[in-house]
């Protein structure tokens, strides 16, 4: 179990570093031409590592084609363009912070899609996730800028939601296709779903003009948003509850606001401080499990 802990830690400082990545590599180029070229360097990784480890699978079941394309929609897809487009809108910190409300978009979908019970302990969450997001949506200035920064956090929030149905939908998958199965597949679905979108984006785009390190940043996120996380994630969500692996996307907030602070230069306000105290406090609170509850089931 202490494994499956450590792949879900490491899967969600992965996706909070890359929000800060993603947000330099955007300033380049465009967000579905990005995306693409994202999902085309993972496919050249995934495919031949899939069958040389003897996974290779071509058909899946209806209901699990099915799940596999909303998966990739939702967790991908509207994700990838919300959080992209939001981070240009808003501070990286910011983004990274509002992410943390995961666990209780997780809890609601538990309840909504899995059937699972939400306690009040989950209620207090939800209630303080939206308390930190005000104090982080409100903070700046007034007029436009404040506007846009609105605009952006929303996007994030809707990135949020997309994470969220993500682990749903992976869990219902769980066991029925492997990991590096299911890695493979929401890449290549992935590619498909961007492709319209990056040609038309790249027939008017400057290719000389993205200077080389963009290019290798550009790598190392295919490699570690597109593979190593997607890998981990699947392989901790295999063995722990939905509930339990909303507990490390805490560990977004953390990666994204240390790579925003020391590497991005952007300040970090005592709003935004208040804002991760209230949502911090609703992950703990959110994922905890009533010890009552719990020893009433057992007896």
């Amino acid at each position: 179990m202490l494994l499956a802990y450590i792949q879900l830690a490491l899967a969600m400082a992965l996706v909070g570093s890359n929000i800060s990545i993603g947000k330099e590599i955007v300033s380049h180029v465009p967000v579905f031409l990005f995306s693409e070229l994202r999902f085309l360097l993972a496919m050249v990784i995934l495919l031949p590592l899939l069958a040389m480890r003897g996974e290779w699978k071509t058909t899946f079941s209806r209901e699990e084609g099915k799940v596999l394309f909303w998966q990739s929609f939702f967790g991908v897809f509207l994700f990838s363009i919300c959080m992209l487009y939001g981070v240009q809108w808003t501070t990286a910190t910011a983004a990274g912070i509002i992410t943390s409300t995961v666990p209780a978009c997780i809890a609601l979908f538990s309840f909504w899609i899995l059937k699972e019970k939400l306690h009040a302990n989950s209620l207090v969450a939800i209630g303080l996730s939206v308390g930190g997001i005000g104090f982080i949506t409100f903070t700046g200035s007034g007029g436009e800028q404040n506007w846009i920064n609105m605009i952006g956090n929303l996007l994030v929030f809707f990135a949020v939601v997309s994470e969220a149905l993500f682990t749903i939908f992976a869990k219902r998958l769980s066991g029925k296709i492997t990991p590096f199965q299911m890695t493979a597949a929401i890449n290549v679905i992935s590619f498909v779903l961007f492709l319209p979108f990056a040609i038309w984006e790249s027939l008017r785009f400057d290719w000389s003009a993205v200077p080389a390190n963009v290019w290798s940043l550009l790598a190392y996120y295919a490699f570690t948003a597109s593979v190593l996380s997607f890998f981990l994630w699947y392989k901790g969500v295999e063995k722990v509850e939905a509930s339990k692996a909303g507990l490390f996307t805490g560990m977004m907030p953390i990666s994204a606001a240390l790579v925003a602070v020391f590497f991005l230069n952007e300040a970090f306000t005592w709003m935004h401080g208040v804002g991760m105290v209230l949502v911090l406090a609703s992950i703990f609170i959110g994922t905890q499990q009533p010890r009552r509850t719990s020893s009433a089931l057992e007896s």
